[in-house]
């Protein structure tokens, strides 16, 4: 009875594996959106739902009077889909190809190492995608005081401040974008509007509110 009911667990059993995988690394990436469009952490919750089912199904066929005795009939499914989540990682562990006692294949340090290589890719598309977010508001900021290049300045000078510049050195750097301004002709604004987006972004949103 419980296995003709597979198919309707199936959303359970990918949400479980997936919040396995949140636990897991969000801590390290901070962007929940960024994690679900990365191709490589895509492939990585595949596997885990994969393994995750496996699982399931062992425990619905060889563990069910157990769970039942446990939580009762109306618990069981969830039950067995949490616990199937996190055995999981065991299976990982305990799946190796060994010649003559000698292990070929170690599954674990593979998934580990794609682990490692999905840390990655998340980390290198949230850094992608901040620097686009950064532009987006630079052409806000520059579109705002495209005729205040005084109050922009200004507000430049004092976010060096608030992030622990000196009075000279905030000097230097708002001389430095004056220098490179003229030398490669492009806008003052412009450039410390870029500036500005790629230290604080938030400041930046408050200056455009």
């Amino acid at each position: 009875m419980y296995l003709l009911g597979i198919p309707r667990s199936i959303p359970a059993i990918a949400l479980a594996s997936l919040l396995i995988l949140f636990v897991d690394i969000y801590p390290s990436v901070k962007s929940f959106m960024v994690m679900l469009r990365t191709a490589s952490f895509l492939l990585l919750w595949l596997i885990s739902f994969m393994l995750t089912m496996v699982a399931y199904l062992f425990l619905m066929t060889t563990s069910l009077a157990k769970i039942q005795g446990l939580v009762g009939p109306e618990g069981t499914k969830l039950t067995a889909i949490l616990l199937a989540a996190l055995m999981q990682a065991t299976i990982l562990q305990s799946l190796s190809l060994k010649i003559s006692e000698v292990k070929i294949i170690n599954l674990q340090a593979l998934i580990d190492s794609y682990r490692t290589q999905v840390l990655e890719d998340i980390t290198k598309k949230n850094s992608q995608r901040e620097r686009l977010h950064a532009f987006h508001l630079a052409d806000q900021l520059c579109q705002k005081f495209k005729d205040d290049v005084n109050g922009i300045t200004e507000e430049y000078s004092q976010l060096l401040l608030a992030t622990g510049q000196t009075q000279d050195s905030a000097t230097q750097l708002v001389g430095t974008i004056e220098q490179n301004a003229k030398s490669l002709n492009i806008s003052k604004v412009k450039l410390i509007a870029g500036s500005i987006a790629r230290l604080d972004q938030a400041r930046a949103k408050q200056l455009l509110s």
